[in-house]
């Protein structure tokens, strides 16, 4: 009789707690916004985005207007969810990507110097001959021990099905 009189007395507390944490891991954080990667619910960095209808758009590779190319970014995977990479072309901050996001940058044809920072992690950058579109992948990955960043050209295919689930962000103006 006293050890279930204990074990109630115990039962009501520890209830109490995890109805506390359950509620505490349900909401995002203000900077956050909710996001599933492989199968399980978390948080990840917000970073402005566009709405649907320039979504589509850029999702579906249109060509930039006469005169001008586009460089897309894609950063598909979701390690480092509280991390935001600044994308600097020419040394001119123009996005923020966060995970499962791509931006669309127009710029002038010729040759580029990309770059990609974020926090705690090395940047790095690329050389690009821009002439009417760019696709580079961005992937932060990680280690046992360390976190690493890199960048790679991609080709049109890849890009297109790498883009379609992702959300495209705002292009800073400067």
């Amino acid at each position: 009789m006293m050890s279930t009189h204990n074990q109630r007395r115990i039962r009501l507390p520890l209830a109490a707690a995890s109805i506390v944490l359950l509620s505490a891991c349900a909401s995002p954080a203000p900077d956050g916004v909710p996001c599933t990667i492989l199968q399980q619910h978390g948080v990840c960095v917000a970073v402005p985005v566009h709405d649907d209808a320039h979504e589509d758009e850029a999702k579906a590779l249109a060509p930039a207007p006469e005169g001008t190319g586009y460089l897309y970014i894609t950063r598909p995977y979701a390690q480092q969810r509280s991390t935001k990479a600044q994308v600097f072309v020419d040394g001119v901050l123009l996005a923020e990507l966060g995970p499962k996001t791509f931006a669309r940058i127009k710029l002038r044809p010729g040759a580029h110097t990309v770059k990609l920072t974020a926090d705690k992690i090395d940047a790095v950058s690329i050389s690009v001959d821009l002439q009417s579109a760019v696709f580079l992948e961005y992937q932060i990955a990680e280690h046992v021990f360390s976190t690493v960043a890199g960048i790679k050209a991609v080709g049109r295919q890849r890009a297109k099905e790498t883009i379609q689930p992702l959300d495209l962000v705002v292009e800073k103006v400067e």
